[in-house]
């Protein structure tokens, strides 16, 4: 395995999660979807889910896509001094 293909697939991973709360903010079941996590850890939900805004949606998408090609350029760096 390659170092971009490593980067682009933790990229792909972390942003596919984020890019599933944007689809849940765009289609207005957030706020719900929400409050039931904050009930299954028993807890009450302080936070309100703002208006769908497509360009912080896709500022979100692309900062973590950045943020896991990070760490999946890291991963691949350790893996590799550590296996030799």
């Amino acid at each position: 395995m390659s170092l971009l293909r490593t980067s682009l697939i933790g990229g792909i991973s972390l942003s596919s999660l984020h890019f599933f709360w944007v689809i849940l903010l765009a289609s207005g079941f957030a706020q719900s979807a929400l409050d039931f996590i904050f009930k299954l850890h028993m807890l009450s939900s302080p936070f309100q889910v703002q208006a769908f805004d497509l360009g912080l949606a896709m500022g979100l998408i692309g900062i973590t896509f950045l943020i896991g090609c990070f760490y999946g350029a890291l991963f691949f760096l350790l893996k590799n001094k550590l296996s030799s």
